[in-house]
This record gives structure tokens, sequence and C-alpha cells, in this order.
């Protein structure tokens, strides 16, 4: 990226707006980085400067507080707060600034305000109604919002207008998939890498929709596709490992999760899946130290102690594994296998009352695994006295 030039012997409003329309969002109507990206450090340090200068120049320091271009100097090193004051003042002397009025709503987004968002982005359509970057701003809002039918037909709208918004393909896509319209959300993909091919998320994106398909091998390509294009996202490695792991490919997801620990140290997701992936690969110690790695990061991750704790149930260690599986419903006293798990052990060392008392919450939170301990060589017999209490009542009556 080219360095901001130094602008000390350039003072005032004029050179605020000089580097804001040359390296970040503009001193008009402001054009948002896409949502995630930071300004560069460098550029942020030479605008502080700026407003610095402008601040402590008592001719423009009366004038800052009714300046787009200070309310964008704001809005751009992220004093969100201020830029709002300095929009709705323009706005009280310049009711239809739709500049200011747009430049408000962005604020109000990035203080997390997203109804405030929503009425700025209206009232910008009520007087510019074929304005592509109001309605998909407005969408934004109205995805935070949870609002998705809404976010859509902004998203939509954006579209029509501008047939090649990328921006608002793309959410428009994720929104999609969130709402569990995975086969709309791959479309919607397509005509984003269609015209931008080089968008490693979208890839990534898609892949997650294919994999809510079932089109796992599928789902494995655009992963790879998004690592090919940024072998930084760990992201797509980790989702790779995840969908390599649910088909049995185990040491390519230990690889995959190998690689996502070593780009990420502090994922405890990663480190509990590949504890899982040595786990079915039989090397119990290396699984073990992974759970302790993940619980290191995150003491009160409950499916790591209920990993933890089933491996250490295959290795004998049965008080151990009570233990952690105790640990894993403090942390979440829903956690549904930590109760199968629990009720299990306790078949297994003779104690029924406490074996009953898991396997109720186990009927009550996952009514599907009742199937699985009917199979069970240390769960069948329990879940046929408990169908036999029921039967009988609590007081054994017929």
């Amino acid at each position: 990226m080219e360095e901001p030039q130094d602008n000390a012997g350039s003072k005032g409003m004029a050179a605020l707006a000089s580097l804001l329309d040359r390296y970040a969002t503009g001193s008009g109507r402001i054009t948002p980085r896409p949502r995630g990206s930071r300004l560069d450090s460098s550029v942020r340090a030479t605008l502080e400067e700026a407003m610095a200068l402008v601040e402590a120049s008592p001719d423009e320091a009366a004038k800052a507080g009714r300046s787009l271009v200070y309310g964008n100097g704001c809005y751009a090193v992220g004093r969100h707060a201020d830029a709002v004051q300095v929009y709705l003042a323009i706005l009280e002397d310049e009711p239809f600034n739709a500049d200011a009025r747009f430049n408000l709503g962005l604020a109000y987004l990035r203080l997390r305000s997203p109804e405030d968002a929503v009425r700025e982005f209206t009232d910008v359509l009520v007087r510019e109604p074929f304005l592509a970057e109001a309605y998909y701003q407005r969408g934004n809002a109205h995805d935070d919002l949870g609002l998705v039918e809404r976010a859509l037909d902004d998203y939509g709208r954006a579209i029509e207008l501008d047939p090649g918004y990328v921006q608002a393909m793309y959410n428009r896509a994720v929104v999609l998939g969130q709402a569990g319209r995975p086969q709309e959300s791959v479309a919607q993909f397509d005509r984003v890498i269609a015209i931008r091919p080089d968008i490693s998320n979208a890839h990534l994106n898609r892949g997650a929709s294919l994999d809510d398909m079932g089109l796992h091998d599928e789902a494995i390509d655009s992963y790879t596709r998004a690592v090919e294009i940024n072998p930084e996202n760990s992201y797509a490695i980790f989702n790779r490992a995840r969908t390599n792991y649910y088909l049995g490919r185990l040491p390519e997801a230990l690889a995959d999760y190998s690689q996502v620990i070593e780009m990420t140290p502090d994922d405890a997701e990663a480190y509990n899946n590949r504890g899982l992936a040595y786990d079915a690969l039989g090397d119990y110690e290396s699984a073990v130290s992974d759970f302790d790695s993940a619980l290191a990061l995150r003491p009160s991750f409950a499916e790591a102690h209920s990993n933890r704790g089933a491996v250490l149930e295959v290795q004998g260690d049965l008080d151990g594994a009570l233990a952690e599986y105790h640990r894993s419903l403090d942390a979440d006293p829903g956690m549904a296998s930590a109760h199968y798990n629990a009720a299990r052990v306790y078949s297994r060392t003779g104690d029924v009352s406490a074996c009953l008392t898991h396997l109720d919450q186990v009927i009550e939170l996952a009514p599907q695994l009742a199937e699985d301990a009917a199979h069970d060589e240390h769960l069948g017999w329990a879940l046929k006295l408990r169908e036999m209490r029921e039967v009988r009542g609590p007081e054994g009556e017929a």
C-alpha cells in the first residue's frame, strides 16, 4: 500500500479532506470499507495528526462541529459517537443534506444502533429512491436486527439497481445461508464468484452452504479453492478439516487442524477437534493433550471436558471420566452427551439411581439418543428399567 505523505506543512480542513479522499472513506458521502476490514495503522496515524491540527486551530475548530469533512475524519479513525454529533449538527442546519444523513446511518451501524440506521437510510431513500448504496446499508441494518426478509429485500433491490454490486450479492448470499436456504445461497455465491473469483471468503461460505446441503466433496473443493486464493484463511482450513473428519478422512482432518493451530494457536475449538481426530485414530495420549490445551485456553469448554472424559473412560479411568463429565455439566447443564456419558459410567459402577437421573436428562434434552442408549451395552438395561418405572408409576402402581 502507498504510504501517506507527511502533511505537517499542509494544515487545516483542506489537508484532512485530501487525506480522506486519497487514503480513507472520502470527504463527502462515505464509501465504507468492507465489514471486518481495518484502516491501515499508518493512514490512521496521519489522519489523527491532521485532525489534531484542525482541533488546535481556533478558526478551524469553530467550524469543525458542523463540517462533513471533520465528521468523516471522526468516522474514519473510529470516533463514531463524535461523528454522529457532527452529522446531527449539520442536519439541524441542512435537513435535506443526503450525504450527512447517509453518513449518519453508517455511524449508527458502527455504534451498533441498527434501528437508528434503518431510520436514516429510509429517510435518504425517500429523497433518493434509486441509491443502491442506501438499500445495501439498510439491508445491513436489517440483518443486524435479525429481520431476514427485509435484509434480503434490500440487498435484492440494491442488486436490481446495480447488477454488479458484489458486496450486496455477497451479503445476500450469507443471509440466505444463515436463513437455512443453502441452495439459494450457493447460487448467489456463484454470481459473486463469476464477477470476483478472487474473494476467498466467497468460496469459504459457498462451501459451508454446500455442507448444509450434504454435498461434502463439493464443499471440500470450495474450501480448498478458498485456501488457494488466501493461504492464511484459517476458517476455510478449519471447515475443510471438520468436513474431512465427518467423512472419516482422519489423516486429512488431522493435518488441517494442525495447520489451523499453527496459524491461530489460541483456537480452543481447533485443539478440541484435533483431539477428536486423535481419539478416532486411537492415539489417546495425543487426544488428552489436545483437550488439555483446549481447556487451558477455555476452562469452561463443556465439550472439551466431555471429550476428555470419554478418552479417560476408554482408558479405564472411570473416576477421572466421571469428574470430567461433571465439569462439562457444570459449564453447560444442558449438554445431553455429557449426561449420556455420565449415565453410562454410573451404570458401570452400579449406581443405578445416578444412572437413571442422568438418563432422564438425556431423554428430555435429546430424545433421539434413546435409540443409542437402547443399543449401548451399559445403558440398554437402564433404559428398560426406566421404561418399566414409567409404566408402573412413581409409587410402583400399575
